[in-house]
């Protein structure tokens, strides 16, 4: 269980920390059932109630030595082979469903690769670059210390060898 003060990455929302934990006085959530209160390190407004045995959507970040094996390994990670366009949206959806970085940049070098190829880039693509990217570099910033220029440097020079 996470105590209050603790790190955590929501989905592909990116980096909160635990608030409070208890039950919700909305007339929505179950009176019965403990949640975390989670706040946004980077947006004071965003605000997240998770029930306290959702396992799945909510997890601690990478340690230190994971994010810099990570970005060390990037071009490394494998692209998804999509065999039917129509079905390119939910291989998506399914890499990144575990919320793990690993498979963030899995899709990132896929969309990566699918723009140099077609020399321009789809609506979805784009908006699962933004979303995926967002997650990632949040992450990333968090555990290495880093700012965002930092860390974009980093990964343009390891996503470059695609």
């Amino acid at each position: 269980m996470l105590s209050r003060g603790d790190a955590v990455v929501y989905k592909c929302r990116g980096m909160y920390k635990v608030e409070e934990i208890g039950t919700l006085d909305f007339s929505f959530a179950d009176s019965k059932k403990k949640y975390y209160t989670l706040q946004s390190i980077e947006n004071a407004k965003d605000k997240a109630y998770v029930p306290t045995d959702d396992e799945k959507n909510i997890r601690r970040p990478v340690s230190f030595e994971e994010a810099k094996h990570l970005l060390d390994c990037v071009d490394k990670i494998e692209v998804l082979s999509v065999k039917n366009e129509k079905f390119r949206e939910q291989e998506y959806k399914d890499c990144i469903s575990d919320f793990r970085p690993e498979n963030w940049v899995r899709v990132l070098r896929t969309l990566y690769t699918r723009t140099k190829r077609r020399g321009s880039m789809t609506s979805m693509d784009k908006k699962y670059q933004m979303l995926l990217e967002h997650a990632l570099y949040s992450e990333m910033q968090y555990v290495l210390g880093i700012s965002a220029a930092e860390l974009s440097g980093l990964l343009t020079s390891n996503l470059a060898k695609i």
